[in-house]
This record gives C-alpha cells, sequence and structure tokens, in this order.
C-alpha cells in the first residue's frame, strides 16, 4: 500500500508538471481514466488517488457528466483565507479596508503595464455594467470581472492569483444582503472613471479613483447597515 501511495504521489506529479510547465493549460480536459492508466501504466485504483490528490490542491477540477479539467487558477483553493468560517458581521467592512491597501496599487500598476488587449477586456466588463444597469437587472459577475481584468493587467503573476481570492470572498459577504440597482448605478460611473484613468495610462489618477471607489463602497456598505438595523427591532 506503501508503495501504491508513492506511486500515485509520482502520477501526480507528474500531472502537476504538465500544467506548470504549459503542456496542460487551465480548462484542458484531460483524458479519460482508462487512457491516462495506459499514459502513466499504472492501474485505476493508483490513477484515482493521485486525481484525488489533485483535486484537494485546486490543480484539477470534475465537471460532471463531462470529465476532469485543469483548474482554471491551479493551485487556488476555494477559499484559501477561510473566510467562510469568519462569524464577524463586520466582514464585509473588514474586507473593504483590506482591498484599499491592494487595489489602490493594483490600479496604478495595471495602469504602467496594460496592453490594448487588456483594455478591451476591461471595457468589455464596464460595457457588460451599463447593460445591467440600463435593463434594471442585478447581478455581480461584470463587476468582479472588472477587477480580474485590472489584475490581469498589472502583468503580475501575484497579483493575477491574489485578486481571485479577494473576488471570492466578495461573493461570499454578498450572500446576506444582495446588490440592488442603485448600487451598480453607483458602482458603474465609479469603475468607469477607474477604466478611463488605465486607459489613459495614467498611474496616480487610475489609483486615487479606485481609492475612491472602495472608500465610497464601504460608505454605502455601512449606510445599508444602518438601514436594515432600522428595520429590525430591538430586542427586549
Amino acid at each position: 500500500m506503501e508503495r501504491a501511495g508513492r506511486r500515485a504521489q509520482a502520477i501526480a506529479e507528474q500531472i502537476k508538471s504538465m500544467v506548470r510547465d504549459g503542456i496542460k493549460r487551465p480548462g484542458d480536459k484531460l483524458p479519460n481514466e482508462l487512457e491516462l492508466c495506459r499514459e502513466f501504466l499504472v492501474s485505476r485504483p493508483t490513477l484515482r488517488e493521485a486525481v484525488k490528490y489533485l483535486l484537494s490542491q485546486g490543480i484539477l477540477e470534475i465537471h460532471r457528466g463531462k470529465g476532469t479539467y485543469v483548474s482554471q487558477n491551479p493551485g487556488i483553493l476555494h477559499d484559501p483565507l477561510g473566510l467562510e468560517f469568519v462569524v464577524n458581521q463586520d466582514l464585509r467592512l473588514s474586507l473593504i479596508e483590506a482591498r484599499l491597501i491592494i487595489e489602490p496599487g493594483v490600479a496604478r500598476l495595471a495602469a504602467k503595464n496594460t496592453s490594448e488587449e487588456d483594455i478591451l477586456a476591461i471595457e468589455k466588463s464596464v460595457k457588460d455594467m451599463e447593460e445591467i444597469v440600463y435593463n434594471g437587472k442585478i447581478g455581480l459577475n461584470a463587476e468582479l470581472e472588472f477587477h480580474q481584468g485590472i489584475a490581469v493587467a498589472t502583468k503580475n503573476p501575484v497579483i493575477m492569483r491574489l485578486v481571485p481570492v479577494i473576488v471570492d470572498s466578495i461573493i461570499n459577504t454578498y450572500k446576506d444582503t444582495p446588490r440592488s440597482s442603485a448600487d451598480h448605478r453607483h458602482a458603474l460611473e465609479e469603475h468607469r472613471k477607474v477604466f478611463e484613468a488605465i486607459r489613459a495610462r495614467n498611474p496616480e489618477a487610475a489609483s486615487a479613483l479606485m481609492k475612491a471607489h472602495l472608500e465610497a463602497s464601504y460608505e454605502r456598505t455601512l449606510a445599508k447597515r444602518a438601514a436594515v438595523a432600522r428595520r429590525i427591532p430591538a430586542e427586549i
């Protein structure tokens, strides 16, 4: 059993190297189980143990009914900061405070390093937000893609992997108090200004406008919490 475990670990390391070296890229589908057994000359139990390990490491993911794929962000585990277990009503405010330290710098670097391709991607997220606001819909995806797009524009691999963690945390903190149309309108205007600064390749303006956006988001969150508290009768 010990030898089988070592063999499974060795297979997992080979697959991990294939991902690291770009032989298998994020989103790629792996061959089926039988083909992988033939490729690595191992039994199904050994292969399954290797895949199980890679799933636990966030390198592979299973799409039910479709197969096993390389994760879009290999190596990034779900909720790596464990924020789902932070029982604190101020978690969203704490998250915005952390973002105020990080994201103005991200915007500054994006304005320095952005490419035309990055600008088009960020612009698309802004246009998606415009459509949501125009149609009176509710949806976070376009706003989150905006922030991820800015991270990609930095060309910094650490930031590009850090921001998705922040994005996942944002989603979790909005479960109890969903976004409103007014929230989307405010965010759209603020995001548009940040985008224009990045497109103009103005690092200081991009940083200042991102800071202003997050400060406004902080104030809106405080106001929303106060409004909710006024509707909840105090305990006797």
